[in-house]
């Protein structure tokens, strides 16, 4: 089954595309915040998507900021959008880090670009249990 990561920014939007049986996770990109409700229900469309995990970023003691509650008013229009399809919150805590890690020795401003879909991809990656050291 074909899942979409996705990790969520006022300004732009974090891809990743993953299946459930073969346990892949690849990169899909950014998406402006302004219009990505449209481009993630092509994306869905287009590849097939049965099921959606969205990053919940909770603080570090595990409470929800206002970034989560940004996160959770995006996942209910998305519900209501994207009905047919599944769409799960998953913590997110420590992905932009990981990210971040996955970058070092890259130059600022490619790091930057590259951020938000290497974050989608390790929120994808954690909820299929795919671990890379």
């Amino acid at each position: 089954m074909k899942v979409l990561g996705i990790d969520y920014g006022t300004k732009k939007i974090g891809l990743a595309i993953g299946d459930e049986e073969l346990r892949l996770v690849s990169p899909k990109g950014t998406v402006s915040a302004s219009n990505a409700i449209d481009k993630i229900k092509e994306i869905i469309k287009k590849s097939k998507v049965k099921k959606v995990v969205v990053g919940y970023p909770l603080t570090p003691t595990g409470k929800e900021g206002q970034r989560a509650k940004l996160v959770k008013r995006f996942v209910e229009k998305l519900k209501r959008e994207i009905p047919e399809v599944e769409v799960i919150l998953w913590d997110e805590r420590w992905t932009t880090d990981e990210a971040m890690r996955r970058l070092e020795g890259l130059p600022y401003k490619r790091k930057k670009k590259l951020k938000d879909t290497i974050s989608a991809m390790i929120i994808l990656e954690e909820y299929l249990g795919i671990f890379y050291y």
